[in-house]
């Protein structure tokens, strides 16, 4: 399925594979990949927190390595595998303060052998939510308390709970870190990156409470009065400079579970949301107590279209990424949904993929079993596909695949390739 790229050409062109990879015990925790393969973190909690990190070229596992803490999203730039993990005390052997810190440590993709590691830690505590590829370096977001540090770089935060970004360069440098939000509980959710004619594009999502800001820009709140927590999204540059900011949100909370940028420019934010809201100008109402909405922004922020992923049960967004021109988002639902022109039916607590070309749903695809089933990652694949890990806690069907029901429920895992 996956070429080893050679000076002329991939040896074979890229393919599709479903298939198990739970551990008794463990959860699936982050994914990605490229020609050379695909990498998963697997998250056990039987002692202390121990993360298995797992690169496969098909089904076949060519190398392991194992750390203490736990795993969240993974990344790939130039020949450098990045792995976010969280823990207390020691993690990866550089200590921590706040409980919580985090760490991003690299990896040769290839051969499994360690590069470098890199605490991002705070005060009170630090997580990392989200880490993109940016040339052969890593963009990376996530929230903390109090005041933190990533290297030489330190901020603190305006309130309660703020964002961050960092970018960091293929050796590990720090080159900025920045904050957003205010007096309340604000966080940055995903980060997503496109590098294109002589341009660096960084986009960034999350949610905020009245009185947030970047660099002095204030997001606007739906209702300035209210507690409830909004979405936002922005665009940096390069050199993390803000270039424009938008927001959407109405009277309950709603939250952003990602962002990417496709081929064609266009920024878009996957979005859990309730009731009664407002994007830019236009009315959005829900089909049920939540529902996803995918929600588009042109290369200047002006708005771009919106659609909504829902039925009349509990439904909303997990992950999104680009594959070239198009979006695919993974999403859970309940009861029945209608996706674009399609209507598909859940056996119990459901998951699903779409694929957009804006606002164009051009294709569903459902993942049914008998438990409850949970898209826990997703990576975009050269931008030619994407990567998935799904949780399952009973027998599955994944992309026709069967997957058998786990032992322990909490450790079902399945991988998912899909080139297009």
């Amino acid at each position: 399925m996956f070429g080893c790229p050679g000076p002329k050409s991939p040896e074979a062109p890229i393919g599709s594979l479903t298939l198990e990879i739970g551990r008794d015990g463990g959860a699936l925790r982050g994914v990605a990949g490229d020609l050379d393969g695909t990498y998963a973190a697997i998250t056990s909690f039987a002692d202390s927190p121990r993360t298995t990190i797992e690169a496969r070229r098909k089904a076949a596992i060519t190398w392991q390595a194992t750390l203490a803490g736990t795993s969240g999203p993974l990344a790939r730039a130039g020949d450098q595998l990045a792995v976010t993990l969280g823990g207390n005390g020691t993690v990866a052997e550089l200590p921590l303060r706040g409980t919580p810190g985090a760490v991003v440590i690299t990896f040769d993709a290839l051969t499994g052998a360690p590069r470098w590691k890199l605490a991002i830690d705070a005060s009170e505590w630090a997580v990392i939510t989200s880490i993109a590829p940016i040339g052969t370096g890593f963009v990376v977001g996530g929230s903390f308390a109090g005041t933190l540090r990533a290297a030489t770089k330190i901020v603190s935060s305006a309130g309660k709970i703020d964002g961050f970004v960092a970018r960091l360069s293929a050796k590990g440098e720090v080159e900025w870190l920045i904050r957003t939000g205010g007096a309340n509980a604000d966080a940055i959710t995903g980060v997503a990156v496109l590098v294109g004619a002589g341009a660096e594009r960084i986009a960034i999502t999350g949610t905020f409470a009245t009185g947030a800001e970047l660099q002095g820009e204030p997001f606007v709140a739906f209702d300035d009065k209210s507690p409830a927590v909004d979405v936002f999204v922005a665009e940096l540059d390069g050199k993390g400079s803000r270039k424009w900011s938008a927001s959407f949100g109405g009277k309950l909370d709603d939250s952003s579970s990602g962002v990417a940028i496709d081929a064609k420019g266009r920024v878009a934010v996957a979005a859990t949301v309730r009731d009664k809201l407002k994007v830019d100008t236009a009315d959005i109402s829900t089909n049920g107590p939540s529902d996803g909405l995918v929600v588009f922004y042109n290369r200047d922020g002006s708005p771009g279209g919106s659609v909504v992923l829902g039925g009349e049960a509990l439904d909303g967004l997990h992950g999104i990424a680009a594959a070239g021109p198009r979006i695919v988002v993974g999403g859970f639902y309940a009861g029945t949904i209608q996706v674009g022109r399609e209507k598909i039916t859940a056996q119990g607590d459901d998951a699903f993929f779409a694929i957009l070309d804006g606002t164009k749903v051009d294709a569903v695809w459902p993942v049914r079993g008998a438990g409850r089933e949970e898209v826990v990652a997703i990576s975009p694949l050269l931008a030619r596909g994407f990567v998935a890990g799904i949780g399952h806690t009973a027998a599955a069907t994944i992309f026709g695949q069967p997957l058998a029901s786990p032992k322990d429920p909490a450790s079902g895992a399945g991988l998912v390739v899909r080139a297009f």
